[in-house]
């Protein structure tokens, strides 16, 4: 999709969202203009950016930040400013890494796809981000994909 993207829409993973959601003490907060669908639950960043790679593909760069905190405050996940790249290899959804705030340059790889072209990728968890997902998951797992609109 080269045209009018204006959002990116991600529901992260249903099952993990879902057992975050029954905690009692499970605290979602959205900033930087984040929000959430009402009706899908899918989380949506605005876009601040989009590039054309030399290389080949683009990458959209959207702002907000998105953190979901659990477990008495043992469970901390935080998705600030997702890039989406999408190239003729594949397609990666990366956040700022907080392991290095306040370093914003360093990015985690969260999700890959081999789809390359539409507005709609399918994600599977990549290897760097299993500590993000308290290492319940394998590399591989699916994800819930990622949509561009």
């Amino acid at each position: 999709m080269k045209g009018n993207v204006l959002n990116l829409l991600w529901g992260i993973k249903r099952s993990f969202l879902g057992y975050l959601e029954r905690l009692p003490d499970c605290m979602i907060a959205t900033n930087e203009g984040v929000r959430r669908d009402s009706e899908t639950g899918d989380f949506i960043f605005p876009l601040e950016e989009r590039q054309e790679l030399a290389s080949g593909g683009y990458r959209w760069k959207f702002g907000g930040d998105l953190r979901i905190q659990a477990h008495g405050g043992m469970l901390l996940v935080i998705f600030m400013n997702p890039w989406l790249t999408v190239t003729d290899t594949g397609t990666e959804l990366c956040v700022i890494d907080p392991m290095h705030w306040p370093d914003t340059s360093q990015r985690e790889v969260l999700g890959v796809s081999q789809e390359t072209s539409g507005s709609e990728f399918p994600l599977v968890l990549a290897e760097e981000a299993l500590e993000t997902f308290n290492n319940v998951y394998p590399a591989g797992e699916s994800l819930a994909p990622v949509r561009l609109a």
